[in-house]
């Protein structure tokens, strides 16, 4: 499974609980960025949601 670092930290910001808009502010993007980058993320791990992204993510060790 490969993950760029970019993306890992976005995880690790929804882990945190970390809103769109605060991930935003923090890399530096719109929140429209954000929501299509983790859009691509609940592709990635076949799931529907913060929550089920989350559990995937621990699942992986992320």
């Amino acid at each position: 499974m490969y993950l760029s670092e970019e993306q890992k930290q976005i995880i690790k910001y929804v882990k945190a609980g970390f809103t769109n808009i605060e991930i935003a502010e923090e890399l530096g993007y719109s929140p429209d960025t954000i929501k299509k980058k983790l859009c691509f993320l609940y592709r990635f791990f076949n799931v529907k949601g913060r929550a089920n992204l989350v559990t995937k993510a621990i699942r992986h060790s992320l």
